[in-house]
């Protein structure tokens, strides 16, 4: 015990609480004056410091009477104006590193007044953009608007085109967002010319920044400037740039550069308007700086771009090239020789925030349309705040009930483990806000997942410790052994979840990535409070207290329980669940997707009295329409309307010839006059996920899948890992079908809980793998059948427990948490229900058929499995 560095690891335990606990703060967003005010630096000079709060006050001033002028103006950029028309140098004013001017104070003062955590579209609402694409040039050359008669395409076929290239932006747009730590985003069709593209935003200032990425086309240029540019332009003014007439096939562009106190540097020039290249090969782009400290974005071509970089280059040596993107002339460097290397770099005015926005767009790719912004509104939270905050307090009481049981069923044993619970949260929210992700309902299915894993993992040690003293070993021994030899379970039964998260986080998109990148900071932050701080609370106990021995419940002892026996009844009932599942899925068909992937018709209605949306939501389920509701409201003209989406094939079940309009409005009226919904606006809505989405999350499960498989044949060997599959399988297929049954269909958050099943099962699954292989490595038993049974008799009160720990989660929410959320929760109980049945009987069952001849003298040659890593400390523990 002396060996053990108690100091050094209480250290490291206050260190990271510390810095996660910082990180929650603050948890609301402030005032963006308020923030600005308390940013200002404090000269030593009494006299400065109050010219300088003086100063400032006066910008607020001027910046709040711009906004009187023009509504439209965000405080953002009302300060901005207001400073770059007095030529006021905000750097030398606000408090920070790197600022090199105006625009990267107005970054940080944002970064300051948001709040820690992002809350999703569901949650906390946010800003939605209907963005109008008009084809550019070429794609309308395409699509058939420059061909004769003859040559023209059917407008079906041109449609189609179209929707192919309008899919490819959402996703481009989704990318974008993406590069911005922005994951929740929904972006579907809306009507044939328009896209709706919805995203969480910590403050409302944001929209600006959303605006500016959203309308980027990321079209780069590469053109040369005119070789007597320097004599065209000579003479050439601000007054006069309109009268120039640039020779043919030319044009007039110019950059500015910012001067504290001056008026900005204007630097003409004459450029070619045919480029000699564009920047369509461009692989990477990332923001740096030269060696004077200005900001630039380097750029990296793939072979084909970088032979013609190489080539433009050669063929133009002396003269300038004039970079341009998205029409704005960025620098235009002259070429002293041939760039060979396949890169190429931007410079200009950027702040911070711009080349990563730009490096981003480039990126992720180009539009083949102008992208116009019709219309912004702010939007509700999707499920009430009523709703949300009644979740939150129903997934208060479901802890507090685990709380209590942990600390009924395992004594002090299970006080330890809540207090390791109560710290894994507080560090999953401080890493959330850390590293800016959005917390949504999949993302906190993320958190319940790994809310019941670090359970798990306690349950484990305290399981092992219960067996150790129950050989006699005295409880500091029984505590080691039980930390040492559980470690091999508790590591391989996370890191096989951690390896579905990352390839999720890294492939996957939407929903599928913000559910990942929770999941992934859950799992890592319940192994260090699971093993590192809880182990930490024991050697306190031992160092400064007699504790000598714990006392626990236990559900079953001495289980020995024939499961063998029964497997030919478990196999049968999971075949027939699996063949009605199948059936039921092609009897439905299309009709089992929700309205994210099938779309429908989008209705918006003016009203005098808003209604809670769950009450509409509960109308329109009872006249047999499955629909959402968002309440949204126009900034600019402080219009507000209640919008719905109903899927496209339950307008006309009442009356094929009345409009969904028409339809909703009567049933509306009739069930909620006091509402008044009047008007009305009706257009038809595509689905959420698109060809690329549904293919990138495929692409992302099916990785998970075989990443697992990889792992556990590494770990045990190739039939552990079929059997896995196998069982996942299984799982997700009768959830599924046990969920449609119910008449419910599949949305966005039924797929994160289905992801939330296969992590679940699969940790079940390797904690009775792991035994398996001690009792097989050990020679206990004769055959292989006998192994088995009897590690799932060993396991069974560790898999009873974990499951009913996370059970009770669930179920309370399932009680109280409301109809918004209870298909997520349904589908998550079903899974932990059919989890822990194929952990008990459908792995470890189908690993003994294909080791079913296998002798315990055939267990001690055979070398498939390996002791490496965490298994090879564990052994030599024991």
């Amino acid at each position: 015990m002396n060996k053990r560095p108690l100091i050094l690891r209480t250290l490291i335990v206050l260190v990271v609480v510390g810095v996660f606990v910082s990180a929650i703060h603050p948890l609301f967003e402030r005032d963006y004056y308020e923030t600005f005010l308390g940013l200002l630096v404090k000269p030593a000079d009494p006299e400065e410091a109050k010219k300088v709060q003086a100063d400032a006050e006066k910008l607020v001033k001027e910046a709040e009477a711009l906004r009187k002028a023009d509504p439209n103006l965000f405080q953002s950029q009302a300060l901005l104006k207001a400073a770059d028309d007095s030529g006021v140098d905000l750097t030398k004013m606000v408090k920070g590193s790197d600022l090199e001017d105006n625009r990267d104070v107005m970054s940080v003062i944002r970064k300051h007044a948001s709040s820690s955590i992002r809350l999703g579209l569901d949650l906390n609402g946010g800003v939605e953009f209907i963005l109008q694409l008009v084809p550019d040039e070429d794609l309308s050359k395409e699509l058939g608007g420059e061909q004769t008669e003859a040559e023209k395409q059917s407008a079906a076929e041109r449609q189609t085109n179209f929707d192919r290239y309008r899919d490819i932006a959402i996703e481009t747009l989704r990318k974008r967002l993406e590069g911005q730590k922005i994951f929740e985003a929904e972006i579907a069709p809306s009507g044939d010319s328009y896209v709706s593209l919805r995203a969480p935003v910590v403050a409302k200032d944001e929209k600006v920044k959303l605006m500016n990425l959203i309308k980027m086309s990321a079209k780069l240029n590469f053109r040369m400037v005119h070789e007597n540019n320097a004599q065209l332009v000579s003479g050439i003014t601000p007054e006069n740039e309109k009268n120039f007439v640039p020779p043919f096939g030319y044009e007039l562009m110019k950059t500015s550069e910012f001067r504290p106190g001056q008026a900005p540097l204007v630097t003409y020039y004459v450029v070619e308007k045919m480029p000699k290249m564009t920047g369509k090969d461009i692989v990477s782009a990332h923001a740096n700086k030269d060696q004077f400290g200005q900001r630039m974005i380097m750029l990296a071509f793939n072979s084909r771009g970088a032979a013609q970089f190489a080539e433009v280059t050669r063929e133009n040596i002396g003269r300038s090239m004039a970079i341009v993107l998205d029409g704005q002339l960025y620098c235009a460097p002259r070429i002293n020789d041939a760039i060979t290397g396949g890169s190429a770099q931007i410079t200009g005015r950027f702040s911070e925030e711009e080349c990563k926005s730009i490096a981003d767009a480039l990126v992720s790719g180009s539009f083949p349309f102008q992208i116009k912004i019709d219309a912004v509104f702010d939007t509700d939270p999707k499920l009430g705040a009523a709703n949300v905050a009644n979740g939150i307090w129903v997934g208060v009481i479901s802890l507090l009930a685990v709380a209590v049981f942990m600390c009924i069923y395992y004594r002090l044993s299970g006080f330890i483990a809540v207090c390791a619970l109560a710290l894994n949260i507080v560090l999953v929210l401080g890493a959330l806000a850390a590293f800016n992700a959005t917390l949504t309902l999949p993302g906190i299915a993320g958190i319940v997942l790994t809310i019941g894993m670090a359970v798990d993992a306690n349950v484990l040690v305290f399981e092992r410790i219960r067996e150790e003293l129950a050989a006699g070993k005295n409880l500091r021994t029984a505590v080691d052994l039980g930390y040492s030899r559980a470690f091999s379970a508790v590591f391989d039964a996370n890191i096989t979840t951690l390896i579905t998260a990352i390839i999720l986080m890294y492939v996957g998109t939407g929903a599928v990535k913000g559910f990942a990148v929770t999941l992934s900071i859950g799992i890592l932050s319940s192994l260090f409070t699971a093993l590192f701080v809880t182990r930490l609370i024991f050697d306190y106990l031992f160092a400064y207290t007699k504790l000598q021995k714990l006392t626990m419940m236990q559900f079953f002892k001495n289980a020995h329980y024939n499961f063998r026996a029964m497997r030919g009844k478990v196999f049968a009932f999971s075949g027939i669940l699996i063949v009605a599942s199948f059936v039921l899925f092609a009897v439905l068909g299309r009709g089992m997707l929700g309205i994210d992937f099938t779309g429908g018709t989008q209705v918006s209605f003016n009203y005098v009295e808003q209604i809670p949306q769950e009450q509409i939501e509960k109308a329109l389920a009872a006249a047999g329409y499955e629909g959402t509701v968002t309440y949204k409201y126009n900034a600019i003209d402080g219009a507000q309307e209640m919008e719905i989406l109903v899927r496209g094939d339950q307008t006309g079940r009442i009356d094929s010839t009345a409009s969904p309009k028409d339809l909703l409005l009567k049933l509306l009226n009739e069930k909620f006059p006091q509402a008044q919904f009047s008007g009305g606006l009706e257009s038809s809505v595509g689905g959420l996920i698109g060809r690329e989405f549904t293919k990138a999350a495929f692409i992302a499960i099916g990785l998970s899948i075989i990443g697992i498989g990889i792992y556990i044949s590494l770990r045990y060997e190739f039939t552990y890992a079929l059997s896995s599959i196998l069982a996942l399988a299984h799982d997700v297929i009768i959830s599924l079908g046990i969920f449609l049954a119910t008449g419910r269909t599949v949305s966005l958050t039924v797929v994160a809980a289905l992801l939330t099943v296969i992590g679940y099962s699969i940790n079940d699954t390797v904690v009775i793998f792991d035994r398996i292989r001690e009792n097989r490595n050990l020679g206990t038993c004769k055959t292989f059948d006998e192994n088995v049974n009897l590690s799932v008799n060993q396991t069974l009160n560790r898999t009873i427990l974990t499951s009913l720990t996370t059970f009770i989660v669930v179920f309370v929410l399932f009680l109280g948490a409301g109809a918004a959320i209870n298909d997520f929760v349904l589908i998550m109980m079903l899974g932990i229900v059919i989890g822990t049945y194929s952990s008990i009987y459908i792995s470890p069952q189908l690993v003994s058929l294909w080791h079913a001849k296998e002798s315990s003298a055939n267990n001690n040659n055979v070398k498939a499995e390996k002791k490496t890593g965490p298994e090879k400390a564990a052994g030599e523990s024991r």
